[in-house]
């Protein structure tokens, strides 16, 4: 370097062959380097942001946004090659320091706060900002890497908590009870909610996007099928055959424009309010859960009765039965029952 007009000389390492060798690998970085060109977070980001706007779902480009703000929280970038596997696992430390440093004394560990990420939400952090290097791979913006040795953090795989038949009772009589005195095209959608998730196992999105013209009463059967605003998770379509206790209260139900639910005044709820909304019923009848629990109340019972779960998999949407198999405790058919199975010989 060149220091007030004197050329200044500075060792990478105390040894001289050690100092030879970091050299060496540095020009060798930027010679790799130059093969790719030169690009930086920043113009990259706007790049990639500009492209998940049209073919990713806005909640996918949100979470990918907040990742990308933890990794500038963590360090400042501004080459896009800077990031590396090997970076990302000292992001990964930094992501598990922080959560500790930040959680609040006298919450339970991994408690849901603000600003506060539990394991699971260290691991989607790494997922999107491996989702973005990789896109950038396949643009040709940086050489191929290992972002497979970046591994998530190993959470422990609880039992899924769903509803008992008397537990979605309670609630299906508690949303009956909400305005009961408006007329029955000016009352709150909860009931219709509570239905949808537990008898037909949709998700929070699938319900909000459920359109008339999805619902076949004389074949008795309800699609889940892309609009021209939204495309259900994995972009999968499927039918869902009606219970008879669904069907008879989708067909009382008063047709107030082209979309299933509507609020108490006739207009789209946010996707938000749902969970929002529906926790407060739950809390309201003593009970715990989510609205994403009636979609697992929904597939709990038909493997309790003896649904296998390829099947429960298809009316689910699940793109791997992989998903499924969280269910598979609850079968009813043991290991010794289906030895039994087995012909005669």
């Amino acid at each position: 370097v060149m220091i007030n007009g004197k050329r200044k000389q500075y060792a990478l390492a105390e040894n001289k062959a050690a100092s030879q060798r970091m050299l060496a690998d540095i020009k060798s970085g930027q010679k790799e380097r130059s093969k790719y060109g030169s690009i930086t977070w920043a113009a990259f980001k706007q790049k990639f942001f500009d492209w998940a706007k049209a073919n990713k779902k806005p909640q996918t480009v949100a979470r990918d946004k907040i990742s990308a703000e933890y990794l500038e929280e963590f360090t400042s970038v501004r080459e896009l090659a800077d990031i590396t596997p090997a970076l990302l696992e000292d992001f990964k430390t930094w992501l598990i320091n922080r959560a500790e440093k930040t959680r609040p004394k006298g919450r339970k560990k991994y408690a849901k706060t603000r600003g506060v990420l539990g394991p699971h939400g260290v691991n989607r952090t790494l997922t999107s900002i491996k989702a973005l290097m990789r896109k950038a791979e396949d643009w040709n913006l940086i050489a191929p890497q290992k972002w497979h040795t970046v591994k998530k953090i190993k959470t422990a795989k609880g039992r899924i908590h769903f509803f008992k038949p008397s537990e979605v009772h309670i609630l299906l009589e508690y949303t009956r009870t909400l305005d009961v005195n408006r007329p029955i095209d000016k009352r709150p959608p909860w009931e219709t909610v509570t239905y949808l998730g537990a008898r037909a196992g949709l998700r929070r999105a699938e319900i909000h996007n459920l359109t008339w013209d999805d619902i076949d009463f004389r074949r008795g059967i309800l699609s889940i099928t892309p609009k021209k605003d939204w495309a259900p998770k994995d972009y999968e379509c499927r039918d869902i055959p009606l219970p008879e206790d669904l069907k008879n209260h989708l067909q009382r139900l008063p047709k107030r424009g082209v979309y299933v639910i509507y609020d108490k005044y006739g207009d789209r709820m946010s996707i938000g309010s749902y969970t929002a909304y529906y926790g407060r019923i739950v809390r309201a009848c003593g009970l715990k859960g989510s609205l994403h629990t009636l979609r697992h109340t929904y597939a709990s019972h038909l493997v309790q009765n003896g649904v296998d779960l390829y099947t429960v998999s298809k009316l689910l949407g699940h793109s791997s039965i992989k998903t499924t198999e969280i269910y598979a405790h609850l079968s009813p058919i043991t290991f010794a029952d289906a030895v039994k199975k087995l012909p005669v010989v």
